[in-house]
């Protein structure tokens, strides 16, 4: 009986595990429904289950493994940079080990619907205070850990080893918004969040991160666009 018993806490699954799996069905899920709906308003609504998924799965992830972990933003500006990522692909990194810097992919990582941005512009004016350590170069996706440092840039948003924001983090904004990828004045692809079009403007969606880990969804434009 004693035996039986162990063997059936082994199989089972934890709290945490089971909310890093639910995130990943509704990551799955949400991209199935952009198939289905046409416009960049079902995108962006599928873009928000998607970002609001991969961030309980990176606050599970931090509760799971007992370490730091990361949302991060693909972000690169070098002439070699992936086009089809910028401002649209996520991912989650955790720590390695405590304080060291290192970090490991959790997923293979996330894209947003064609034609939805991470907007870092509008959410620093709502309340994300970006800097320079508030965007850092990673190596991603990868299986062994990596300092941070080299690689590509990427924005972040950053949970303690416990599931709650990081110092600093606490009811930051993560705004994306319908935009279009085009050459800028040096030729280069770029999101022009500026001089966006008039029927795009206002067809945005943000998750606000409060201090407990939890996120919170804002839908109404004009709560987000200043």
């Amino acid at each position: 009986m004693f035996n039986q018993t162990k063997r059936a806490r082994r199989q089972a699954f934890t709290l945490i595990e089971l909310l890093v799996v639910i995130s990943i069905i509704l990551i799955a899920s949400s991209i199935i429904f952009i198939g289905g709906n046409g416009g960049d308003g079902a995108k962006l609504s599928s873009s928000q289950r998607i970002v609001s998924g991969i961030a309980q799965g990176a606050r599970g992830q931090a509760i799971l493994k007992n370490s730091k972990t990361r949302l991060i933003i693909y972000a690169d500006t070098a002439g070699d940079r992936e086009d089809d990522k910028y401002l649209r692909f996520f991912g989650i990194i955790y720590e390695s080990e405590p304080d060291s810097n290192k970090w490991i992919a959790a997923t293979q990582g996330t894209s947003l619907p064609e034609g939805i941005y991470f907007d870092p512009q509008q959410s620093t004016r709502n309340g994300s205070s970006w800097s320079v350590d508030k965007k850092e170069k990673h190596k991603y996706p990868l299986t062994v850990a990596k300092p941070a440092g080299t690689g590509r840039d990427y924005y972040y948003y950053e949970f303690n080893s416990n599931g709650t924001m990081a110092a600093g983090f606490d009811n930051s904004w993560l705004v994306v918004r319908a935009n279009t990828l085009k050459p800028n004045a040096s030729g280069n692809l770029d999101v022009d969040f500026d001089a966006i079009e008039e029927q795009q403007k206002y067809i945005a969606g943000a998750l606000i991160f409060r201090r407990a880990g939890t996120t919170t969804m804002v839908s109404e434009p004009e709560d987000i666009v200043n």
